[in-house]
């Protein structure tokens, strides 16, 4: 049975936010084919929020967004995921999602969105595209985490 209250939202490029639909696709699908659609014409980012308990679409502002989810930006063939979550110090941070690897230089791939005004510098392992990272959104959907077999990196460093 399906709710009619959604405890997902969605983001495009920052500005504009909706339930996660599951029609006519499921939910998964849904997130598999917005993931599939960044990159094209007025779709530079992604981000996926869970909600309050009990709470709707129709109750939060721009400014009552949540402040931790998942979110993409790129393009279909070469995109970054970044997760922001609450560690366990009770501190928010933002990671960028990559595979591991090593690491002895700075990141030096560049990501652009919003039309190349936009840009992520990030490393080879943190490079995605959408049918990954549509398994990791996927899975962030159903557990509120990222798969183990990815690594974490703070977006700062």
């Amino acid at each position: 049975m399906t709710s009619p209250n959604p405890t997902f939202v969605y983001e495009v490029n920052g500005a504009s936010f909706a339930n996660l639909p599951n029609s006519p696709r499921s939910y998964e699908d849904n997130l598999r084919r917005m993931l599939s659609l960044v990159g094209e014409p007025g779709r530079s980012t992604f981000a996926l929020s869970k909600l309050t308990d009990g709470q709707s679409v129709w109750d939060v502002t721009r400014e009552s967004l949540p402040s931790v989810f998942l979110q993409a930006a790129g393009s279909a063939e070469a995109m970054t995921v970044e997760w922001r979550r609450v560690d366990e110090d009770g501190v928010e941070r933002l990671y960028v999602v990559g595979r591991g690897g090593r690491r002895k230089r700075k990141p030096a791939v560049a990501i652009e969105f919003f039309g190349g005004t936009g840009r992520a510098v990030v490393f080879p392992d943190e490079v995605f595209r959408a049918d990954e990272a549509g398994e990791v959104f996927v899975h962030y959907f159903h557990t509120l985490t990222v798969p183990d077999r990815y690594v974490l990196r703070t977006s700062a460093g």
